[in-house]
């Protein structure tokens, strides 16, 4: 194809090893920017009896940094136990899943070896699905599993496999049960007590561990609680990801482009694998033999992005901006043009509300509309996309929606995040500025004269 001396099949081990918008990473090799947090996990799953929380924004990269350390300090000769929570799991489905997975079996069969011994959970209940036991799987509905019991059975399970295991139960805000919650909030404590060899590593979604555990308070001296930044990736952290792929690849990105997947991506990991999936695959397709890409091929790998970015953020978008009656896609746009996360209603209108309608070729609402249609999409009409804790200042009620706004503008022809560039943009990089977008006419030296000078870090 186009990348040179680079096949097919090549081109795509290098894109599954290091541009990965949708799997989790699972290999210190291709985790960016988590250094710290690594540390700080490494020694609290070597310090007896602790457990790990890992929580943050949505897309924050919380299970790559997890399936990353479960892969990395379980023991070789087994696979770390990954478990997720959903609307209709609860402890004593996820009990049964990890202890599943320890001892090699199906869940249902491991509950039916507990069943068959009326519920005891001692050693005989393994030597029962590891001998006679059929291996059939029950179609009844699983006993619910109490604390004690759970501690039991995780404990024979560790046994039976042997050496320490690392557990990762993801999602955990979505165990749906506040009492469910709880029940692991003190098996925390039951398995640090009876000293079992399983360390459990949870992620979630939150502000806060409290927002999540929601439970025993004396669990808390039990773990170790890792909060990921907002934004997760700094610049270098953003670029880093970007450049390694590229030189992979054989491949240079322009320093504009460069430039704008860290400020479109909005530090989030997932828009910075996702522009360059997008970015990565259009160079392999191209007609001409590439070792450097264009501001036009950015451009088209921003609509391509746009075209997948998961369904729910869509949708909120959406629902928000009501097929942008009113102008209230413009306002979303403005909310997002800065790098501060909480923003005064006051300067948004001022320094990027009215430059985007600029820019737009359209007349700004009056500052009282302005701040109407704010209020509006605070509301549930609009999905509460915005909310706001102090008077006259507003965010992103979900930040990872933040980078998907970007995106939009973007692709729209609207530049935003301005604050790091050296100068004000020509408006023809815009990604509506690409082969697709207002000014395709716009020569390809124009775009290369204003990459120049501008430095990689």
């Amino acid at each position: 194809m186009a990348i040179k001396g680079l096949s097919k099949a090549r081109f795509e081990e290098i894109m599954r090893a290091y541009v990965r918008p949708s799997d989790p990473i699972d290999s210190y090799e291709h985790l960016v920017g988590r250094v710290k947090q690594q540390e700080s996990i490494e020694e609290a799953i070597n310090s007896p009896g602790k457990h790990v929380f890992i929580y943050g924004d949505r897309g924050a990269g919380k299970t790559s940094l997890a399936q990353t350390i479960a892969h990395e300090h379980n023991p070789s000769a087994t696979a770390p136990v990954l478990v997720a929570c959903g609307q209709k799991t609860t402890f004593t489905t996820i009990i049964y899943d990890i202890a599943a997975q320890l001892v090699g079996r199906s869940r249902y069969v491991v509950a039916e070896g507990t069943r068959t011994l009326g519920g005891k959970l001692a050693a005989g209940a393994f030597a029962e699905i590891n001998g006679s036991m059929s291996s059939k799987v029950s179609e009844r509905p699983i006993d619910a599993i109490d604390l004690n019991a759970a501690a039991s059975l995780l404990q024979e399970a560790a046994v039976k496999r042997g050496g320490r295991s690392i557990v990762v139960v993801d999602e955990f805000e979505n165990l749906p049960s506040l009492e469910d919650r709880q029940l692991f909030a003190e098996l925390i404590k039951q398995l640090s007590d009876r000293k079992v060899q399983v360390t459990l590593v949870f992620c979630g979604i939150g502000k806060s561990l409290e927002d999540l555990l929601q439970g025993h308070g004396s669990s808390h001296r039990y773990l170790h609680e890792v909060r990921l930044p907002t934004p997760p990736l700094n610049f270098g952290q953003r670029w880093e990801i970007l450049d390694t792929a590229a030189a992979q690849l054989g491949l240079t990105v322009n320093a504009d482009s460069r430039l704008r997947i860290a400020q479109v991506s909005d530090g989030f990991p997932h828009y910075v694998h996702l522009i360059c999936e997008k970015l990565f695959w259009l160079a392999f397709r191209d007609d001409e033999e590439l070792e450097e890409l264009s501001p036009e091929h950015y451009m088209d790998a921003v609509h391509n992005a746009l075209g997948s970015v998961e369904a729910r953020l869509r949708a909120a978008y959406d629902l928000a901006v009501k097929k942008d009656l009113d102008q209230y896609q413009e306002i979303l746009w403005a909310v997002a043009d800065h790098y501060e996360l909480d923003r005064n209603i006051q300067s948004i209108y001022t320094n990027s509300y009215e430059r985007i309608m600029a820019l737009r070729g359209r007349v700004p609402l009056t500052q009282a509309i302005f701040s109407a249609r704010i209020t509006a999409l605070r509301g549930t009409s609009h999905g509460s996309i915005l909310t706001g804790q102090r008077r006259g200042w507003v965010r992103f009620s979900e930040n990872l929606i933040r980078g998907y706004v970007r995106l939009v503008a973007e692709g729209s022809g609207v530049r935003l995040a301005l604050e790091h560039e050296p100068a004000p943009a020509p408006k023809a990089l815009t990604a509506g500025g690409g082969r697709r977008g207002i000014n395709a006419a716009a020569p390809r030296r124009h775009y290369e004269s204003w990459g120049k000078g501008l430095g990689k870090d």
